[in-house]
């Protein structure tokens, strides 16, 4: 009889989170290098990695759903694939929005989020590889948890002054409009790593 691996849910975590930090550095790298006549088939090269995201996502529900014994409680285990998928569907979206949008240029700013939440994917990565021995590792796992906050706040404060800069300059309505959505979308990817930290937690101490 084949023996069930209970590592694989926090193997899937960091898969999940992998797939993150690809579409967040695919988003930096959009971003440094824009070509708004670019955007359409960029949108599409993201969605392949969104899709990679979900397949393991459905993966470890469906093993889930076949399962009576798991590492930590199903409720966990479900909420954490859904935030993880979180991080890399916001991603994309911001991607998508570009497109919609037809955004035409970059905002100073924008190359500022895009480093926050690549640092906000490596950092929720780390974390969730050591997830599994915690009570051994704990400290290296509340570093990864802090610094994720510490990269989620430095969004917050970019954010407010992302925004004012916009409605202070002489720019266009429509761009006023645009950004600000842009920017909201922005920090929306930091707040889901915040999120998924939050869980991450809440882990450790029903397991404590």
């Amino acid at each position: 009889m084949k023996k069930q691996r209970t590592n694989d849910y926090f193997e899937g975590f960091v898969i999940g989170m992998d797939s993150a930090c690809k579409a967040a550095e695919y988003l930096e790298d959009l971003i440094e290098h824009f070509d708004p006549k670019t955007l359409e088939d960029q949108a599409e090269e993201i969605h392949k990695i969104e899709h990679a995201a979900d397949d393991n996502k459905h993966m470890l529900m469906q093993k889930l759903a076949r399962e009576f014994i798991t590492p930590i409680e199903r409720e966990d285990i479900i909420l954490l694939l859904q935030q993880i998928d979180n991080v890399t569907d916001f991603i994309e979206d911001v991607v998508r929005k570009m497109y919609m949008h037809n955004v035409m240029s970059m905002r100073l700013e924008a190359a500022k989020f895009g480093s926050i939440i690549k640092q906000c994917c490596y950092e929720s990565r780390e974390a969730l590889k050591e997830l599994p021995g915690f009570q051994k590792s704990g400290k290296r796992l509340l570093e990864a948890i802090v610094k994720v906050n510490e990269f989620e706040e430095e969004g917050d404060r970019l954010y407010c002054t992302a925004v004012r800069r916009l409605y202070c300059e002489n720019a266009e309505p429509l761009e006023r409009i645009t950004w600000t959505k842009m920017f909201d979308w922005m920090e929306a990817c930091c707040d889901a790593c915040e999120d998924v930290m939050e869980s991450v937690e809440m882990v450790v101490l029903k397991n404590s």
